[in-house]
């Protein structure tokens, strides 16, 4: 069984080392590794010279974005499945191919585990495991979807579904798993962590603009009467969310002192009615 291991990079020096590294050291030797550049001028073509040993295919030259690049790594992929461990992404442990598939049971067209992440806070950098469901259903991506990095893809499907939609600026990896998934593709999940990624992608930091993408690609995928599902249980998730924030409000009333309620409440209603008073008693 055949793994093609596609890399894709722009000048991100250190994360290309560190992901060619983390490739290299797998005790899983039965893959190739594709590197696609898009014409890095920060010395990431010197990583890939230096490791050319364990490189199947290489090139570095302009490209039309994320997707293209993906697609040109499909293009020339001759591997049974195919994994997207981009520059700046790394594996958990030198076994970590070894037990994806000694732990796929059956066909499978996407095989796909959890993943650490790194999570920036006022504490500094931490490692946090991140958990994807067992069952993989469309409803999952009426919210955030999986992790485009912990997914191993069934290369036939790509003939089968189509390849990344080139259109799309940053869900396009968001697009071809939900489209994998209408077509009925069959999923399996690892219950263990399968690749860790700094976080910190396109789809983070164009918040808005990500969204935007997913909710066009939810109305040109989705048939009607689902979209239709889709909206109501976006409405009841905003309603949930004000929900839980007077829930939170009510909370914290109760557990403060009862004398801070009800000068609170005194100060509320000295504010609101005070200059209601003034007029009345035609007070400057």
């Amino acid at each position: 069984m055949k793994l093609s291991i596609i890399t894709i990079n722009l000048n991100n020096f250190n994360g290309l080392a560190k992901t060619l590294d983390s490739v290299q050291s797998q005790t899983f030797q039965n893959y190739e590794q594709i590197v696609i550049d898009g014409g890095s001028t920060d010395g990431s073509i010197d990583i890939i010279l230096s490791r050319l040993n364990n490189i199947t295919y290489w090139v570095s030259e302009p490209d039309n974005g994320i997707y293209h690049a993906m697609n040109k790594g499909l293009h020339v992929a001759k591997g049974e499945y195919v994994h997207f461990l981009n520059s700046g992404d790394w594996l958990p442990e030198t076994n970590i191919y070894d037990s994806i598939f000694s732990n796929i049971q059956g066909d499978k067209d996407i095989i796909y585990g959890d993943f650490f992440r790194k999570i920036y806070n006022e504490s500094g950098n931490v490692i946090k495991r991140q958990f994807q469901p067992k069952k993989l259903t469309v409803l999952r991506f009426f919210g955030s979807g999986i992790c485009h990095q912990s997914i191993i893809y069934k290369r036939d499907i790509f003939n089968y579904i189509g390849k990344y939609n080139e259109k799309l600026k940053i869900a396009g990896d968001w697009d071809l798993t939900l489209r994998a998934l209408i077509k009925e593709c069959k999923t399996s999940y690892l219950e263990f962590p399968v690749v860790c990624y700094e976080g910190g992608g396109i789809s983070s930091i164009q918040v808005e603009n990500s969204e935007k993408e997913k909710e066009m690609i939810l109305r040109n995928n989705l048939p009607s009467v689902i979209y239709a599902d889709y909206l109501y249980f976006k409405e009841l998730q905003n309603k949930n969310i004000i929900l839980n924030e007077y829930k939170n409000w009510v909370d914290e009333i109760k557990n403060r002192n009862v004398f801070i309620n009800y000068a609170m409440v005194t100060k509320w209603l000295f504010e609101k009615f005070s200059k209601r008073l003034y007029r009345i008693l035609k007070i400057d």
